[in-house]
């Protein structure tokens, strides 16, 4: 072999290493025949890389086993995870009034959350600060090494570009073109990515939650603002500047109300949180939380119940244009108002299925989400799993000072 085919191999090597890494990070434990398919390596290669990550000390093979891939005859495979040392991920999810952290490790086991309140429009310094102090504590806390993190992953509310690493807009307007993961990266002295708070909560469901292993899911966000995220073939759709999946500012009414974007009759005008709370406040009074209506509503009080229908009504009329165009297999349906579970959810399938015109022989399934409100820094957490390759390969920055 000569010495430019010793270093063709050695590169080959090298990625499919990096390859198989990854996607432990990805999807936890898995077998080697799972680990054969997916990546596209044949068994005797999996099981060369995976003996020596095993000697290594980054792999560990576990006593149980696991069923044939795929569900397919044939006799079990022995369980592969990564080693639970050999990294950890933190992500961080802004909010509209709170930050929350959680560490978890290459595993996917939380190792700690905590979350901090943060005032109503707070400017970006102050949830930057609040952001890295509650880092710092949850490190302190948890016992973290920090040579042992990988990156720390962020959840913005709005559309992010990637390319140039910028909120666009917000409802936290004071937020955009202010770069956010390099403020953090400063702050904290490691590596940070960021994406919106829809596509990480999109992430997340795919990876643990009510999407998982469906490659062909629309994510929608019922929260302060709305939001949707596209998974096709197993990855996200982000769009040319990030913006893909902001239907909160479709016109479902051209002589609606007037939405923040500068548009009338947006489906967020309609179904935006803090919408659907105003519209109660003649009945109800100013102080009624959503944990009030939805429990009013679930004990029979009509105006509560009227006020989720008409959002999961006018949520799902969007959610069946989404379909009509994308046609995914199934909508997990997350954010706050998803709290509310059928109330909100059998008007919004309704609606949904009126105006979707499903492909021949497909069905709309429409699903609540399962990770609830820690959807979105879990789904930072596997946007840093999902990146980083080799930590051999992959600097991870100065230690948290």
């Amino acid at each position: 072999m000569t010495q430019q085919q010793a270093r063709g191999e050695q590169g080959r090597n090298q990625r499919s290493r990096q390859a198989v890494i990854r996607l432990l990070r990805e999807r936890g434990t898995l077998s080697r025949a799972e680990i054969a398919r997916v990546v596209g390596l044949s068994p005797s290669t999996v099981s060369t890389l995976v003996g020596s990550l095993v000697a290594e000390g980054m792999v560990m093979e576990l006593g149980g086993q696991l069923p044939p891939a795929g569900g397919r005859a044939g006799r079990p495979g022995t369980a592969v995870m990564l080693n639970p040392a050999s990294g950890e991920a933190i992500g961080i999810d802004f909010g509209y009034r709170h930050v929350h952290v959680i560490i978890a490790d290459v595993t996917h086991a939380v190792q700690i959350a905590k979350s901090a309140p943060l005032p109503a429009d707070y400017d970006p310094s102050h949830g930057l600060d609040a952001a890295t102090d509650l880092v710092r504590a949850a490190m302190d806390e948890a016992g973290t090494d920090p040579a042992r993190i990988l990156g720390v992953g962020v959840s913005l509310p709005g559309p992010y570009n990637r390319a140039s690493a910028l909120p666009n807009s917000g409802l936290i307007p004071t937020w955009s073109g202010i770069p956010v993961a390099a403020e953090l990266g400063r702050r904290l002295h490691l590596p940070v990515v960021a994406d919106n708070d829809a596509n990480l909560g999109a992430l997340a469901e795919r990876q643990w939650g009510a999407g998982a292993d469906i490659d062909e899911l629309v994510y929608v966000k019922l929260h302060n603002t709305v939001g949707a995220a596209f998974v096709s073939n197993g990855r996200l759709t982000r769009g040319a500047v990030g913006g893909a999946g902001e239907i909160g500012h479709l016109v479902m009414d051209d002589k609606g109300p007037l939405c923040r974007c500068g548009n009338r009759g947006c489906l967020e005008s309609y179904v935006g949180l803090p919408n659907v709370m105003r519209s109660l406040e003649p009945g109800y009074g100013d102080r009624i939380t959503l944990r009030d209506v939805i429990t009013k509503a679930w004990q029979g009080d009509r105006g509560c119940i009227r006020a989720l229908a008409e959002a999961g009504r006018t949520a799902g009329r969007a959610v069946g244009m989404l379909c009509t165009i994308l046609d995914p297999a199934a909508v997990v349906v997350g954010g706050a108002l998803a709290a509310a579970g059928e109330l909100v959810l059998a008007p919004l399938r309704e609606a949904a299925t009126a105006v979707n015109l499903p492909a021949a022989g497909s069905e709309l399934r429409i699903i609540p989400a399962a990770l609830g409100a820690q959807a979105c820094a879990l789904g930072a957490v596997a946007l840093v799993l999902g990146q980083t390759g080799d930590p051999a390969l992959t600097p991870t920055g100065s230690p948290v000072a």
